[in-house]
């Protein structure tokens, strides 16, 4: 029960937010278009638990490569909302800061593409009963898709307090969206952490192999972080 309330919940989630894109997207915007593409490839994963055929393990392990490739699409679309904060003609941190920043990011991030095939791999091989590796890998799953979101949101929140000078219930009077979005990403890291904390006290068994809610929440909660507010960050505060 408890699985096929998530993956409802899941599924449900991200098809309301890509009705939501799709209707407020705009022509000729590259990350309007990211962010529908994000939604799209979580979508599927939501949907194993409803299916019951031979071969069901390749299903739900190919839903999760979709997945995987979702997580790697989310930080793209965090680095696009920050991106103008350390780019362009007026950048608001030093020279000599934003190359470093620009260059660690996209590089860390581009480090991630092969732990991300491998977890795939390890996926396929668990769930079609070919290996257990996974058991040990997923507990480090966090450590190569949340630092560079987590990064975008600090950096967001150090922009928001040392350049705009805008407090929290001045921003709750302008832009209630803005206040949705911080709430999503606060309950974003809280699930975050709690999945981890479950994969830490209990190791990977049968019953815990798939009755996990916490990354389902989690994965939602990201998503709203990009959903609610189509635009870059810096697009969005200088309209504040």
């Amino acid at each position: 029960i408890l699985e096929g309330w998530g993956e409802g919940f899941t599924l449900g989630a991200l098809l309301m937010m890509v009705i939501i894109t799709v209707v407020n997207m705009r022509k000729g915007v590259l990350l309007h278009k990211v962010i529908l593409l994000e939604l799209l490839l979580a979508m599927s994963h939501g949907t194993f638990c409803f299916m019951s055929f031979d071969g069901y393990g390749f299903y739900l392990s190919s839903t999760a490569a979709l997945l995987y490739c979702s997580y790697f699409t989310h930080n793209v679309v965090a680095w696009m909302k920050i991106r103008f904060f350390f780019t362009g003609q007026r950048p608001l941190f030093g020279p000599r800061y934003c190359k470093w920043v620009r260059w660690i990011f996209l590089t860390t991030l581009a480090m991630t593409i092969p732990a991300l095939i491998f977890e795939i791999f390890n996926n396929f091989r668990f769930f079609n009963n070919y290996s257990t590796l996974y058991r040990t890998v997923r507990p480090y799953e966090p450590l190569m898709r949340d630092p560079w979101w987590i990064f975008s949101c600090a950096t967001l929140f150090h922009v928001i307090r040392k350049g705009y000078s805008l407090k929290f219930f001045k921003l709750v009077g302008r832009s209630p969206r803005f206040v949705v979005m911080l709430a999503a990403i606060f309950l974003a890291i809280i699930f975050t952490i709690m999945d981890i904390f479950l994969l830490a006290s209990h190791p990977l068994t049968n019953y815990y192999d798939r009755i996990n809610p916490y990354w389902k929440l989690a994965l939602v909660f990201k998503c709203l972080t990009d959903n609610i507010l189509l635009d870059d960050f810096k697009n969005v505060l200088q309209r504040l």
